[in-house]
């Protein structure tokens, strides 16, 4: 037992990771950008909740800022900061819970289609909110 207490050599290299994207985030970029321009043509051009105009507004910027951090996880590219990002996260998680919040009191279902509403969408909202989290998360590991 030659120099018990000494720490044992390693090669750790210079610790530096970089952040690559699958093509999975690319894939499904590019499937709900058409989706998300649909929704918000068909927001402005028919407004069948009734929504006043400054919400369709702040709406349309408020996606429009969450594709663009899709955009940067999906392609690994800087846009803003990650605190940027941290507290932008809040936002799109009221703005999705007040949107769905509109669609079923204006759409005055029943209890259970309500409650089927809410179990069908909150999985993709889920889904939707952990890119932007994942975004922050990584945002130091891209080049």
């Amino acid at each position: 037992m030659h120099e018990l207490y000494r720490a044992p050599d390693s090669a750790l290299g210079n610790g530096s990771l970089i952040y690559k994207p699958s093509v999975l985030w690319k894939v499904l970029f590019f499937l709900l950008v058409p989706i998300e321009l649909t929704s918000q043509y068909e927001a402005f051009a028919y407004n069948e909740y009734n929504q006043p105009i400054w919400w369709l507004i702040a709406s349309l910027i408020i996606y429009t800022t969450y594709f663009v951090g899709f955009f940067g996880l999906a392609f690994a590219k800087k846009i803003g900061s990650a605190r940027f990002w941290a507290f932008f996260l809040p936002v799109i998680i009221a703005t999705d819970i007040y949107e769905l919040g509109t669609v079923i009191i204006t759409m005055n279902m029943a209890v259970l289609k309500n409650q089927m509403a809410v179990l069908m969408i909150t999985p993709l909202a889920l889904f939707l909110w952990f890119i932007i989290f994942r975004y922050r998360k990584v945002f130091r590991y891209i080049k």
